[in-house]
């Protein structure tokens, strides 16, 4: 009777003491993006609770999980990493399967302040499958934006609109759900679309955007002074708006901030705000009390972008032989730690440098090896996209086969049963259904060949069917200005005559000359090339060819196919010796 009255007491204690504890890891999440700080000093105080009456297993996976964010929020990549590797691992074999996701997406965003997204995309895709599965939709909105905030800085922008967007809408919907591990703040989906949307040069909706998340929203700390930030830039933009009233507003928030390296991070960012008013002095302080503190953290990627970036401001005040240097390190550090698009953004500084000197060879010579290391960085990313198709590929079969032995197990156990009748009854079926197959086929054949299929329609399949099946594909891009208008039905015809019955013959939207090339690498392309200017050379009267080409890359539609091969129709041209534009 004793017993049974204490294990009472013992429920009715354990009761509220587990609600205590919820309710404080709940406060901590909401501080996680305010004060970082603050709230791993709060961590650190429910971990030192040793009695495990208080502390479930569950409720420590959590605290792991608080800890992993809050360490991504100051810079301490590493630490995170380490953490989430332990705890996913930890998660797997408590069989606690629905906070794996969680730390998949705490590892990613560790690799994504690295730059080093071909880490972090495959993890993103395996966090927002396993949330699906698991249907924890609150790790799936933060999977979706952190993939959305990596496809905007790779300039993926459809696919950053889809992920983002979609983020927003499940947002909306699990606001009022309980918060059973982790959940970043409505703001930082609206941040991420904003910064979306400049990129695409929408800076009035990108403004209203955030401006109204400013106004409804309540917001403390460094989430706040990142949108005052984020609302700061996009006024600039817009001369009509109160851009120095927002920057003010976010220097007022700076001493909110609680660490060297998150002040590092927010001086960099008003340093451009600086830089864009014309206050070169101001920001020349700022950048360098921020390059200072990240050589301190040996924060790589952080202290290129703030070289960068000083180096603008010294080609602007007219330090040039520093700039040069400064810029020539960023340059020397991303070509080492393969960040390609930084080192893309590094290339144009100097471009656009040499072009405001009148030395119109450097400045091509530096565009020429932006795009080089920006289809460096493509084919980067691509191959790990390949990786993951493939990946998703043989999960598939994987799963296809395994059905097919249970079924196959299932028949051979049942086979015995009602043999004969079995027999009878299929026979039966199979003459019915060879009978309506029949008239099926016929209908088909009679409406396929009513049925017409737009150039468009079959381009972007054959696309899709080539990535799919990891096809080779070329596209060949052919200018013809300099052919007569009454010569070009007999160099359609040519062309047709060189080709082979599959490969496409189309117009882009500038009206010049699109080729596809199934089952064709870089090579037999060139070769097609040779042919294809043999064949025009006597349409041309004198001028040269103008041809560029691209291979299909996995992430490719038509249109951006296009785009690099108008990149390297420009490269081609330039590279010819200039030919006598008329021979008399």
């Amino acid at each position: 009777m004793g017993f049974r009255i204490v294990m009472l007491c013992l429920a009715f204690w354990l009761t509220p003491a587990q609600a205590d504890v919820q309710d404080k890891l709940d406060s901590i999440n909401d501080l996680l993006y305010q004060y970082p700080t603050q709230a791993l000093n709060k961590i650190n105080a429910l971990d030192s609770i040793t009695s495990p009456i208080a502390l479930t297993e569950a409720a420590k996976l959590r605290l792991s999980l608080l800890r992993c964010e809050a360490f991504l929020q100051l810079g301490e990549n590493e630490a995170a990493i380490n953490i989430a590797r332990i705890s996913e691992a930890k998660a797997k074999t408590l069989k606690l399967d629905q906070a794996r996701p969680y730390f998949l997406n705490c590892m990613a965003g560790a690799f994504n302040n690295y730059g080093d997204f071909r880490q972090a995309l495959p993890l993103l895709d395996a966090s927002i499958m396993l949330s699906r599965e698991q249907k924890q939709p609150q790790s799936l909105v933060n999977g979706l934006r952190l993939r959305g905030i990596i496809d905007t800085h790779i300039d993926s922008y459809s696919s950053a609109f889809e992920d983002l967007g979609l983020a927003s809408d499940i947002y909306l919907d699990i606001q009022s759900q309980e918060r059973n591990w982790a959940l970043p703040p409505q703001i930082s989906i609206k941040i991420a679309l904003s910064q979306l949307l400049e990129k695409n040069g929408k800076h009035q909706q990108a403004y209203e955007l955030i401006d109204s998340a400013i106004a409804s929203e309540d917001l403390q700390g460094k989430v706040l002074l990142a949108a005052y930030i984020q609302v700061a830039k996009l006024a600039q933009f817009n001369q009509a708006l109160p851009s120095e009233q927002l920057i003010k507003q976010a220097k007022n928030l700076l001493p909110e901030l609680e660490t060297a390296f998150e002040l590092a991070l927010s001086y960099t960012q008003i340093a451009q705000l600086e830089r864009n008013r014309g206050d070169n002095t101001r920001a020349l302080q700022l950048l360098e009390i921020s390059l200072n503190t990240f050589i301190k953290k040996k924060s790589t990627i952080e202290r290129l972008r703030a070289q960068r970036l000083l180096a603008q401001v010294l080609f602007d005040t007219g330090n040039e032989s520093k700039a040069i240097v400064l810029i020539n390190q960023a340059i020397e550090t991303a070509l080492q730690t393969a960040k390609f698009y930084e080192l893309v953004l590094c290339y144009q500084v100097l471009s656009d440098y040499y072009v405001e000197k009148s030395n119109f060879e450097l400045g091509y010579q530096y565009q020429v090896k932006k795009f080089t290391a920006a289809e460096n960085g493509y084919n980067f990313i691509k191959d790990t996209r390949l990786l993951q198709l493939n990946a998703r590929l043989s999960r598939l079969q994987i799963s296809s086969l395994a059905n097919d032995r249970l079924r196959l197990t299932q028949v051979g156990q049942s086979q015995f049963q009602g043999e004969y009748l079995l027999f009878a009854l299929l026979t039966l079926v199979l003459m019915i259904t060879f009978k309506f197959k029949r008239k099926s086929t016929k209908q088909e054949h009679k409406q396929a060949s009513v049925l017409t299929i737009s150039p468009e329609q079959k381009i972007d399949r054959l696309i899709s069917h080539s990535k799919l099946i990891s096809s080779p594909l070329s596209l060949i891009l052919i200018d013809p200005i300099h052919i007569f208008h009454a010569d070009l039905p007999l160099l359609q015809s040519r062309l047709q005559h060189l080709l082979r019955e599959q490969d496409i013959v189309t117009h882009s939207v500038d009206e010049e000359i699109v080729i596809l090339l199934l089952h064709t690498q870089e090579a037999g392309s060139l070769r097609i090339i040779k042919l294809i200017e043999v064949v025009m050379e006597p349409l041309l009267h004198g001028y040269r060819p103008n041809i560029g080409y691209a291979k299909l890359q996995q992430q490719d539609n038509l249109g951006s196919l296009i785009k690099r091969a108008k990149v390297k129709q420009l490269l081609l041209k330039n590279k010819k010796q200039p030919k006598t534009e008329v021979e008399t």
